[in-house]
């Protein structure tokens, strides 16, 4: 499918999708929004897609929403209410599907550009990324990623950086726990390929699966989470990869997946 502010590409069973706005620093328009909403249901929905990557074109990842249209808007609070809302689809979509999503953050990633990382599943940043909520600079209250940052980083720092609108780099952003990796920009494209090599090799359905496990702890009680855990188990022991890597355990070889 041909797109306007994004490109996608598949490549050996992963999806790369690009936000296309560099004269914007790829900020969220309701075209954006509405684009990669489509493009994340469809690999959502595609078997055959291991992993999906997430990057940004040019010199940033996603500036969050488009101030400038938020400034000529009519009707600035309907305005805000459709963009959060095509966004908030966009974070449900990433988080709900059962592949690994990772963002390749190579630049700014500030207001819903931020809440767009945190909901990937591996975040590498380049040296030079940056991150911010961003949204009390220019008045307004956040539209998305509060409960995603308090639960990485706990109460009192999620105030600090979204209270404050607090700019922080890379570094600081793995310290907090938000970063798996960060790299040069010569290395960032190749750190991405390494997981996807690994997802590529990996039984995707029980990647998928421990993905909703995930997910689900954030939320669930003990107990519940337990009975699920041996429901989803129980489950993935009926797949002929569970068969193949138990057979490669007892023979003592590296198993060949196929994701069925």
């Amino acid at each position: 499918m041909n797109y306007d502010t994004i490109e996608t590409k598949i490549e050996e069973k992963c999806m790369y999708i690009t936000l296309c706005r560099p004269e914007r620093l790829n900020s969220f328009d309701i075209k954006l929004g509405t684009e990669l909403y489509n493009a994340l249901s469809c690999v959502s929905k595609n078997d055959e897609i291991k992993a999906v990557v997430l990057k940004g074109m040019g010199k940033g990842f996603c500036g969050g929403g488009d101030v400038k249209e938020m400034h000529e808007s009519k009707n600035k609070p309907q305005f805000l209410r459709d963009l959060t809302k095509i966004i908030h689809k966009c974070v449900l979509e990433m988080r709900n599907m059962e592949k690994p999503v990772i963002a390749a953050v190579n630049g700014a990633s500030f207001g819903a550009g931020f809440s767009l990382a945190l909901s990937c599943d591996i975040i590498v940043a380049s040296t030079k990324a940056s991150f911010g909520t961003a949204f009390i600079g220019i008045g307004l209250a956040p539209g998305c990623g509060t409960q995603l940052l308090s639960s990485i980083v706990g109460y009192q720092r999620a105030c600090e950086y979204i209270l404050t609108s607090k700019v922080f780099k890379a570094e600081e952003a793995k310290q907090l726990g938000i970063v798996n990796k960060v790299v040069s920009d010569e290395e960032l494209d190749d750190t991405i390929e390494s997981y996807l090599e690994i997802f590529r090799k990996f039984p995707s359905v029980a990647v998928g699966k421990a993905k909703m496990l995930i997910n689900k702890s954030l939320d669930n009680d003990f107990v519940s989470h337990l009975e699920l855990e041996s429901i989803t188990a129980a489950y993935t022991a009926g797949t002929e990869d569970f068969s193949e890597g138990v057979e490669a355990f007892v023979e003592k070889r590296k198993p060949k997946f196929k994701g069925k």
